[in-house]
């Protein structure tokens, strides 16, 4: 057998991310409440950082030490102290304290969100790398029901493949419980019907695709006459689909009660609308000077110890930018998200303003999936209460609030030409040109709950 040995060279596309990227990537998906948990461990487990005590300054301390009192030659040494200098004392965060007090009963919701945390789970188990990526951003975008409340384009942007994310996608739909990650009503039942061994064009599918309604209607004569079946076989089918279930998170999202504490607030200051990062429990740290004094003068520190002390900076130093990127990104949606929604803040429901995760991340200039991540389990506090951050962005809008729903077509009635009153049908046209897509029937149906009678009744 002959063997002999050749290089061969072979041009290859690889996405790496960044080390401060990682940080922030986790970092911008997470509530306050949970960054403070995060960044506490990060404290506990790094012995290179430490908290900075509210009553520290960092400017002005005794025995400052700068770069030209301590030459370095190696350039390894200039790297690890232009970088100890840089964020040594430098906090990692300036915080805005709020004023006014607030009642704490008024923070806790209904149904607390358990859904998540099961899915991701299993993503640690069935993912890794990219694929384990892109599966938490969709997880960390699924309501409680099991809807994903973000498209695979807004959850894609630019940093991720369209083919990979919808990849991901299937997949978790495919977790337990079955169907979740479902952009519209059916899907969750063909995700369960196919898991279950059923075919596309079985009769358990053809029942879920054309003949629900039917169903529901007790119209099983004209069904079996339809799908040119046996009784038998029909009230099996039948049977099967009567068990699926069409919001598969429900079952893992009733858990006890939750405290909010809203990452976000616009309070009344001075007769204006301001915006405030409620970020004052998050640690605000830095490096500790004796190791700083370790990178300015290595001399003498052995080479282990001077190696686990350079990594253990980098690490530092990784952390404390993408917690300041992360406050800096979540500043920029808040003004942003104040100035686009100014009159929802100031007068209410009915001047709320229609957008997309999309449109909203193009006026900003960065990627729909940041968007996404941002807004992921956070809330608003605000005058007109405490909202989820994808309050403001859910399309379409009738599927967010009812109240707004109703507000719309109060005002559309009223400014309605009363010598020709609009029907349900151009009220329903009216509202999907500001953004609320709802159908005639839905129309129909809250004009009845609101009491306004038919156009035939509404003229003079």
């Amino acid at each position: 057998m002959n063997r002999r040995s050749e290089l061969q060279f072979r041009p290859e596309l690889r996405h790496y991310i960044l080390p401060t990227l990682k940080f922030y990537l986790k970092l911008i998906e997470l509530p306050s409440l949970e960054i403070e948990t995060y960044v506490r461990h990060e404290l506990e487990a790094n012995p290179l950082l430490e908290e900075i005590s509210s009553d520290s300054t960092s400017e002005g301390e005794d025995g400052e030490i700068t770069e030209d009192e301590n030459p370095v030659e190696n350039p390894k040494e200039v790297e690890d102290l232009n970088f100890a200098e840089l964020f040594g004392d430098a906090p990692s965060a300036v915080s805005e304290s709020s004023i006014e007090e607030f009642d704490p009963l008024d923070n806790v919701p209904a149904e607390g969100e358990k859904l998540t945390d099961y899915l991701l789970r299993q993503a640690f188990t069935a993912f890794q790398d990219q694929d384990l990526e892109i599966a938490r951003l969709v997880i960390s975008n699924i309501e409680e029901d099991g809807y994903l409340s973000s498209s695979p384009e807004e959850l894609a942007g630019e940093g991720y493949e369209i083919g990979d994310v919808q990849r991901i996608i299937k997949r978790i739909q495919r977790f337990d419980p079955v169907g979740c990650a479902w952009r519209y009503k059916k899907e969750p039942l063909f995700v369960q019907l196919e898991v279950l061994g059923c075919a596309a064009d079985s009769v358990e599918c053809i029942l879920v695709r054309d003949y629900l309604k039917d169903i529901k209607s007790n119209r099983h004569h004209e069904i079996v006459k339809a799908l040119n079946i046996n009784e038998e076989r029909f009230l099996q089918a039948r049977d099967i689909v009567l068990k699926l279930d069409p919001k598969p998170g429900w079952r893992y999202s009733n858990v006890a009660s939750g405290y909010i504490s809203p990452d976000f607030m616009i309070r009344w200051r001075d007769n204006r609308l301001v915006a405030i990062l409620n970020d004052d429990t998050v640690p605000r740290i830095r490096l500790r000077r004796q190791y700083i004094e370790v990178l300015k003068n290595p001399k003498g520190v052995p080479r282990e110890q001077l190696d686990f002390i350079r990594q253990r900076a980098r690490s530092a130093q990784h952390l404390i930018v993408a917690i300041e990127q992360r406050r800096k990104t979540m500043l920029r949606i808040l003004d942003n998200l104040l100035e686009y929604q100014r009159e929802f803040f100031e007068k209410g429901y009915s001047h709320l303003r229609p957008i997309t995760m999309t449109e909203f991340a193009r006026q900003l200039s960065v990627n729909p999936s940041t968007i996404s991540r941002a807004l992921a389990n956070k809330y608003i506090e605000s005058p007109q209460g405490i909202h989820k951050l994808k309050f403001f962005f859910n399309a379409p809008l009738g599927d967010t609030d009812k109240r707004i729903v109703f507000q719309k077509i109060q005002e559309i009635v009223e400014n309605e030409d009363k010598t020709s009153p609009l029907s349900d049908t151009q009220i329903a046209q009216k509202l999907g040109r500001q953004g609320v897509m709802i159908s005639r029937r839905t129309v129909s149906k809250y004009r009845d709950l609101m009491g306004i009678p038919t156009h035939q009744y509404r003229g003079n």
